[in-house]
């Protein structure tokens, strides 16, 4: 029997100049009222792994998530932070992962599951699609411009090629674009 390749799928808000943060690493310019959280917040029912990199997880953290801790919005998946200087945490349900973030990915795409959720940077996002290993994007444009801050996909100097699978437009002015990587 075959295992068929999960798929990584990168499902992260972005401004409408690309940016998932402001300068300052800060998300608080993107609305935590916006129509989409719903949908979202649903949506994360469809993942049983989440990737991020040390900033994403250290967000978390204005929101009472202590050091060492898994998330309780993806209290359900398993969470891998991506960091070469952060503590090396080992729980059931956190691990601290300093391999190389392509290799690692790779073997994790192998095993048996559901899609696994990348949430996040921007670094990591832009080095695991140029190691092809992102086979979706979501991303849920925000109706707002932040002039400098973390870009989408890091430091990326790839093309790489989009089709477009879905869009919803909510009343508030966000849109959701799903993006498959070809």
């Amino acid at each position: 029997m075959q295992t068929t390749t999960r798929k990584v799928i990168y499902y992260i808000a972005s401004t409408i100049n690309g940016n998932i943060a402001d300068i300052d690493g800060n998300t608080e310019d993107f609305s935590m009222t916006a129509q989409y959280i719903p949908d979202y917040m649903n949506s994360l029912q469809d993942y049983d792994t989440v990737l991020m990199g040390k900033h994403t997880y250290e967000a978390g953290y204005k929101y009472g998530i202590e050091p060492g801790q898994p998330s309780p919005t993806y209290g359900h998946m398993m969470q891998y932070v991506f960091s070469q200087s952060m503590d090396r945490y080992q729980t059931d349900q956190l691990q601290v992962i300093r391999d190389d973030p392509a290799t690692f990915v790779e073997s994790l795409k192998e095993q048996d599951g559901k899609p696994i959720y990348l949430c996040g940077g921007g670094q990591l996002a832009g080095y695991l699609l140029q190691h092809h290993l992102v086979d979706e994007i979501i991303l849920k444009l925000s109706p707002v411009i932040v002039g400098q801050g973390t870009a989408l996909f890091g430091n990326l100097d790839d093309v790489t090629q989009l089709e477009l699978l879905d869009t919803k437009i909510y009343a508030d002015g966000h849109l959701f674009l799903r993006y498959k990587v070809i």
